[in-house]
């Protein structure tokens, strides 16, 4: 029942049970029902205006919002790959090979004061040199940065990994600076923060003082993040010497006492010494 409706009812139920009122009483009584009546009127007409304003503020600040990311993709390439490769290359000159699902987004004024990108996904970079400007790279959680080198990123994966072909590399993740040398690789995830091991050409220097063959197995392990597996009979044997070379010529050294050839796992990669 609508509010007039109701204040007639009251008046006229008042009006039967008193018969009869005098006119003072009568006006005061209509004033105060239609004071009630504006009243509710007017709230009634805020509320409307209410009603209207504020989706029109919302719109707006949405419209801005929209305005402003409109903006800020105008001030940028996007390059992305979706089910097959793409590559692409830079006014620098720098050539980038993404890799499926891979997305690289780059300053329209790249190049001019510096050379910063953002990066996801996978991809080889083939970075032209510039000692004025480095290059650095945005990959969410670490950052990269390079003067002019070649390497492989992976941002995508559970564990973050950056491997160095040519020149170097410094990387930035949780506040822990490391630099690369080619053929070396950094890893971060699977309970490992920050891990910074060798690829296994990598030309390295070992010295074993009458170390067990366990001990010198589980150094290369370590060195070149891989698992090797041999007869456990050999764990106890005594390895002494100096030697320089890559992974396969470390072990073969340090085998071939015990007559143990090198064999591999292609699919786990692990090496297994029969």
């Amino acid at each position: 029942m609508s509010l007039e409706k109701e204040f007639e009812k009251t008046w006229k139920a008042v009006s039967e049970d008193q018969n009869r009122m005098d006119t003072t009483t009568d006006r005061k009584i209509w004033e105060g029902i239609h004071q009630k009546i504006r009243r509710r009127k007017s709230s009634r007409k805020w509320y409307w205006a209410a009603a209207l304003i504020v989706p029109f503020f919302i719109f707006l600040m949405i419209y801005n919002g929209y305005q402003h990311s409109s903006n800020t993709e105008k001030q940028n390439y996007v390059y992305e790959s979706f089910e097959s490769s793409k590559n692409i290359q830079l006014s620098d000159g720098s050539k980038i090979g993404l890799l499926p699902y891979s997305r690289l987004v780059v300053s329209r004024n790249f190049g001019e004061k510096d050379r910063n990108i953002i990066f996801t996904g996978q991809a080889s970079f083939s970075i032209t040199k510039d000692k004025t400007k480095p290059f650095r790279i945005n990959a969410g959680d670490f950052h990269v940065q390079v003067l002019g080198t070649r390497f492989f990123l992976d941002q995508r994966s559970e564990e973050k990994k950056v491997e160095l072909f040519e020149g170097k590399v410094k990387i930035e993740h949780s506040g822990k600076v490391t630099y690369l040398l080619p053929k070396e690789i950094w890893m971060s995830g699977k309970g490992h923060s920050d891990y910074h091991y060798y690829n296994r050409e990598k030309q390295m220097s070992f010295t074993f003082t009458r170390s067990k063959y366990a001990e010198a197995v589980q150094k290369l392990e370590e060195t070149y993040h891989v698992r090797i597996s041999y007869p456990d009979r050999y764990k106890e044997r005594i390895v002494s010497g100096s030697f320089t070379g890559n992974l396969n010529d470390i072990l073969s050294i340090i085998s071939y006492p015990f007559n143990l050839k090198i064999e591999k796992n292609n699919e786990t990669e692990e090496i297994i010494l029969k």
